[in-house]
């Protein structure tokens, strides 16, 4: 079978750093221990108002109350707003990738169950994880973009190679089609069920935006054509 995006699977996510998502340039390593565990402070506040307020209300005062550190203290560890910014995507996207990987990896019993934690991990993280927000904002920074674009092919590595190993079950007459087909009708609908919030025409909740699309997906990947 042809190889696809992030062929190289999961194992080529480069990792070691002294945070989990930025080993991808966007935030130098703190000295200090202390301004390290400020720095991941800074960074965890962040996110939830980030995941909170959205882009729009994602202001260095709404992080300095979240975090406790002075807007001094948090321009002193990071390159200003659009720094930060980077750094929080960063740092969310390899919890997206990490996360998924570890999911996928306990999901062996069957095809079904790897689907259904592919959804479920989709379901949790891009909500908790502010990651609409996100990709709504790296639009219009590239190498934020760029970030996004790889977390994007790290994940679709860790999905293949799950699938993969429940070769046996698949019976679309294009498997590589299949694959990349669910990931992004999984991946698409939760960033736009979140990105609308609540309202006619959209899923009455989150797991039974999960459910089905998991059911949605199984069937496609095991249907002949």
């Amino acid at each position: 079978m042809p190889a696809g995006p992030g062929e190289g699977g999961p194992e080529d996510h480069a990792g070691g750093s002294w945070l989990p998502g930025l080993h991808e340039g966007l935030l130098e390593e703190p000295q200090q221990r202390r301004s390290r565990r400020s720095a991941l402070q800074i960074l965890d506040a962040a996110r939830a108002v980030l995941a909170r307020d959205g882009v729009d209300g994602f202001t260095m005062a709404a992080v300095s109350e979240a975090s406790g550190i002075s807007i001094g203290g948090i321009y002193g560890r990071f390159d200003g707003k659009q720094g930060l910014m980077r750094a929080v995507g960063d740092m969310v996207l390899t919890r997206l990738e990490d996360d998924l990987t570890e999911r996928l990896g306990e999901a062996d019993t069957s095809l079904a169950d790897v689907v259904r934690a592919f959804v479920t991990c989709l379901s949790e993280d891009v909500a908790s994880q502010a990651v609409h927000p996100l990709a709504e904002h790296s639009a219009d920074d590239e190498p934020l973009r760029a970030r996004r674009l790889r977390a994007r092919e790290r994940m679709f590595a860790a999905f293949r190679q799950a699938v993969l190993r429940h070769g046996d079950e698949i019976r679309h007459e294009d498997p590589e089609t299949a694959l990349l087909t669910v990931f992004h009708l999984c991946l698409g609908s939760f960033l736009t069920a979140y990105g609308l919030g609540e309202g006619p025409g959209l899923p009455r909740s989150s797991a039974h935006l999960r459910d089905e699309l998991a059911r949605a997906g199984l069937a496609y990947l095991t249907s002949p054509a």
